[in-house]
This record gives C-alpha cells, sequence and structure tokens, in this order.
C-alpha cells in the first residue's frame, strides 16, 4: 500500500458508511472491509445487489468519485 493511498484510508475511515448498505454482507464484516472505493472489490465474499448507497456516501463526495458497488466492481481506479 502507498503512502498515498494510506493517507486517504485514515482521512476517510470514519465517515465511510459500507457498513449501512443492503449489499454489505457477515462475510465482509468479517473482513473489516470498508473504503471498498479506494480499496478495490471484496474479494473474498459472494453476495449479492441489494442496492447500493455509494452515490450518497461522504467518502464518495469528498474524493470525487462517480461509480457504485465498489465492494463488487473494485476501486474507482479500477473501473476506469
Amino acid at each position: 500500500m502507498t503512502e498515498e493511498l494510506k493517507k486517504i484510508i485514515d482521512g476517510n475511515i470514519k465517515k465511510c458508511i459500507c457498513e449501512s448498505c443492503p449489499s454489505y454482507t457477515e462475510c465482509m464484516r468479517a473482513g473489516r472491509g470498508l473504503l471498498f472505493c479506494v480499496t478495490g472489490k471484496s474479494a473474498n465474499c459472494i453476495f449479492e445487489k441489494k442496492g447500493c448507497i455509494c452515490p450518497g456516501c461522504p467518502v464518495t463526495t469528498i474524493l470525487g468519485l462517480k461509480r457504485a458497488y465498489y465492494c463488487i466492481k473494485g476501486a474507482e481506479t479500477e473501473q476506469k
């Protein structure tokens, strides 16, 4: 992990709302998966799309992100 990525994560982890998403699973919770928009998709969890709250997340606004379902599709940079 780069120092820049670590700073982004540390600065935004408390603003992350992934845990309240309807698509967030117990598997993600057990793995402490958060900030998928920056860290990438959930590699080990199987789940279905049950709704996405990424567009309403404060981190989305702060970082100027435009995509959704990061837990499934990967980080913003992976989707470009």
